[in-house]
């Protein structure tokens, strides 16, 4: 039976209407329409997204940041590294901070993230937390869409690439890197389309992604990225320093390329949280 067979004031909605004919066999007309729903790249991308995870989600309302006076001279290390000064020496492309559970980590990295982005020097954000943001399969399709949302170049060239291969996104991250991240990048600067400027992404709670065999896998990927120089970003790592992050960042493959600092519990701890909550309660006021 021919589609749409005697129906009248038919209206079609949610596909594209293409590849349409008409023809007219013993006075009756005949029309063959096929009907197609396109999928976009960057729309199959989004699936396997997590907005929760990026640095200005809503979640991140509950992400402490640090106050007016607090961490200033740790703050001021990530700057000189993120968004170094005119004529001083290229820095490594990796930067890891370790700490224990509860000294500011995530603070730091929450207020770095905010300022470095208002210096046009951070491009993405990824935050993991326990139970709510630990799966690593989301990682790398959630640095690459809010990557996409940057660099319009990159956006073309990645709906093109996921439209060619919508398998990608359940693929080892080893080979998500360099599809989705590695290779157009890559793409771009060699037809002159490069994003300039080295930007900065941010990592905070490494060690609260859910399998610590992930964890390594996500450092050593990057850090032999970075080795290489196949991308043109710094990468920034707030974490515990449980033993497989110790052990990954101290590889051949990291320890060349990783500017290392950790967070101590100092005496003046308490200054901080002085001023932390001083600063509260003028907001409050």
């Amino acid at each position: 039976m021919p589609f749409l067979a005697n129906s009248q004031h038919t209206t079609i909605s949610g596909g594209n209407l293409v590849d349409q004919s008409i023809g007219a066999i013993n006075g009756n007309v005949t029309m063959n329409i096929s009907l197609t729903n396109r999928q976009t790249g960057i729309n199959i991308l989004l699936e396997a997204f997590n907005p929760d995870a990026a640095y200005d989600s809503s979640a991140c309302n509950y992400t402490p940041w640090c106050q007016p006076g607090t961490c200033k001279q740790y703050i001021e290390d990530i700057f000189s590294w993120g968004a170094p000064a005119i004529g001083t020496d290229e820095p490594l492309p990796l930067f890891w901070m370790k700490g224990l559970a509860g000294i500011g980590k995530s603070a730091i990295a929450q207020t770095c993230a905010e300022e470095l982005k208002d210096l046009g020097r951070l491009s993405t954000a990824f935050f993991f937390a326990a139970r709510v943001r630990d799966n690593a399969e989301q990682f790398f399709p959630t640095i690459t869409y809010q990557l996409s949302t940057e660099f319009p170049d990159y956006h073309n060239l990645l709906d093109q690439r996921i439209c060619c291969d919508r398998t990608i996104l359940k693929k080892m991250m080893a080979i998500q890197f360099k599809a989705l991240i590695a290779e157009p990048f890559q793409e771009l600067e060699k037809t002159g389309r490069g994003i300039g400027q080295r930007v900065v992404i941010i990592i905070d709670g490494l060690d609260e992604c859910k399998k610590a065999d992930d964890q390594s896998q996500i450092i050593k990927i990057i850090a032999v990225a970075a080795h290489d120089s196949v991308t043109p970003f710094h990468w920034a790592f707030f974490s515990r320093p449980e033993p497989q992050i110790e052990a990954a960042f101290t590889s051949d493959e990291a320890s060349q390329v990783t500017y290392k600092v950790e967070l101590p519990v100092l005496d003046d701890t308490n200054s901080d949280i002085k001023l932390y909550l001083c600063s509260g309660f003028e907001n409050i006021s």
